[in-house]
């Protein structure tokens, strides 16, 4: 591999980056809060299921202590 191919695989990089910059756009404020409420709820969902999963463990460690 030479020099010039990865100059030349940077620049096709640069190119094809500065493609998607154009055409990307600013999101408004309605998009921005449903990412928000999105993520929200996600992070809810996997909380929820930790915390279920938690509360069955412990059942089980406290049915059958170790003493």
């Amino acid at each position: 591999m030479s020099i010039d191919t990865s100059r030349m695989g940077t620049a096709s990089f640069y190119k094809r980056a500065m493609r998607i910059l154009k055409l990307a756009k600013k999101p408004d404020r309605g998009e921005v809060f449903l990412v928000i409420k999105i993520t929200a709820a996600g992070m809810a969902i996997l909380g929820l299921i930790a915390y279920l999963i938690r509360i069955v463990v412990y059942g089980i460690v406290l049915q059958n202590p170790l003493n």
